[in-house]
């Protein structure tokens, strides 16, 4: 059996008639520095995905070759998936004038394909900011963002996604069209602002 803790072997370290779980507790009490958290967990060089999680922590450590824990702080987490986050908004700010070109032109099977995608992304960027506050503890109507809270300014973009979605159920492509044109610039913009100051927010913690 080989556990490496972030490329470090620490199998000396744990027990041997240790589970997977009570393993992870461990090196996250007591081999972990205090600012880490453990965030990816590979066995016998594969990833666990999500669904298969619960079963294989319940596995004895001794069955397991070789396992592999990565830990990260969670300033790093935070400011990471704020730069993927801005990256992916970048990608839609361009996707978004395409889209409404396509609905102008009435090519709305693939503008929806599209938006569809755009959708899915702008959901992934909401999530990654919710889970990002959390993960500072701070109060979002406490933090501002030049005069508003920013739990204020996430209420805006939110809107304006639920203009979209509207859209769509009524296929006023029209409307749809207006919406990515017209409204979605001032949308993205307050994204960007929403993730800069988060990003900030991470890296103060970090300096001090």
């Amino acid at each position: 059996m080989e556990v490496l803790l972030d490329g470090k072997e620490v199998s000396k370290s744990i027990a041997q008639d240790s589970t997977l779980k009570d393993a992870l507790h461990y090196m996250q009490s007591n081999l972990c520095p205090r600012d880490h958290l453990v965030i990816k967990v590979r066995c016998n060089g594969e990833d666990i995905p999500g669904e298969k999680m619960e079963a294989s922590l319940s596995k004895p450590i001794s069955t397991l070759e070789k396992v592999e824990v990565v830990t990260s702080t969670r300033e790093h987490l935070i400011t990471d998936a704020m730069t993927q986050a801005s990256i992916s908004l970048e990608d839609t700010e361009s996707a978004c004038k395409k889209i409404a070109e396509q609905l102008t032109e009435g090519k709305n099977t693939e503008a929806i394909e599209s938006l569809g995608e755009c959708l899915r992304i702008w959901q992934h960027i909401h999530e990654a900011v919710g889970k990002s506050l959390m993960m500072l503890d701070v109060d979002p109507a406490t933090m501002m963002i030049q005069d508003e809270s920013i739990d204020v300014v996430i209420a805006k973009p939110t809107e304006v996604l639920m203009q979209i979605k509207q859209a769509l159920m009524a296929q006023d492509y029209v409307l749809l069209s207006d919406i990515l044109e017209y409204e979605f610039t001032s949308v993205t913009d307050q994204w960007h602002s929403i993730i800069a100051r988060i990003r900030q927010q991470a890296e103060e913690l970090v300096s001090n």
